[in-house]
């Protein structure tokens, strides 16, 4: 490819890169018997990788930029807090595992960069909550959200969930059901899903499950789960269904 065929952003990975292997390498060189792979790894392939998903972020968010007013655009070099709501984008790109999760980014990215100055920073923690979930846990959230009010009666189809645990089960069984177990309670503790007691008459509780060492409940995704859906371009469908 010639200079002038070469794309705008394609320079992106050339300088913090360079930097970060450099140190990088250096920690990677002290592991005991795996130093010398381990920093070729971390050489040659994630510096790759990161600096090839940085550059989808960019061309992304260069593409969605258009979409927003055009006094909003112009203003934004001289905005701080959307400055920060861009880079906390690319931090979070940079350790993306997929092009879909990048394209979650940055939808969020774009809606908080439409916003007033005020809003921006209280949007900021949309993205830094999408930013704790792995890809398992926003997919099994999309699910629950996607499975709200009866919306999508198959929406957990779309989830790889393991076999309910039974007598006979084995070890390998029953960790996965601890695994899966263990993103779902993430995802409550975060406040995006929530559990549903029913319908609990005054001064009485919830029927306790001595199995599950709880009182028995339904779960279901929360208000801010819908909204972080919603942020990310999962859940246009539940913007008014706000609790």
């Amino acid at each position: 490819m010639s200079d002038s065929d070469q794309r705008p952003d394609d320079d992106l990975d050339d300088n913090w890169v360079d930097k970060a292997v450099a140190a990088t390498k250096g920690a990677a060189g002290l592991v005991p018997m795996f130093g010398g792979p381990l920093a070729e790894v971390i050489g040659v392939a994630i510096p790759g990788q990161r600096a090839d998903r940085i550059a989808t972020y960019v061309r992304q968010l260069s593409v969605r930029l258009d979409q927003i007013d055009a006094d909003l655009r112009d203003g934004l070099a001289s905005n701080a807090e959307k400055i920060d709501l861009i880079e906390e984008g690319g931090y979070q790109a940079a350790r993306a595992t997929s092009r879909e999760r990048i394209e979650r980014i940055v939808a969020a990215v774009q809606r908080g960069l439409a916003e007033d100055d005020a809003d921006v920073v209280r949007r900021k923690r949309l993205l830094i909550l999408l930013g704790e979930l792995d890809d398992d846990e926003l997919n099994l959230l999309n699910a629950y959200g996607r499975s709200y009010g009866g919306r999508d009666r198959d929406a957990f189809e779309r989830v790889n969930r393991p076999n309910p645990v039974h007598m006979q089960s084995g070890r390998d069984e029953i960790e996965r059901n601890y695994l899966f177990d263990l993103g779902r309670a993430h995802l409550i503790r975060l406040g995006l899903l929530r559990k549903n007691y029913g319908n609990v008459k005054k001064g009485q509780v919830p029927e306790f499950d001595p199995r599950s060492g709880d009182f028995k409940h339904s779960v279901e995704v929360s208000g801010l789960g819908r909204m972080l859906l919603t942020e990310v371009g999962l859940g246009t469908d539940l913007e008014d269904d706000f609790d």
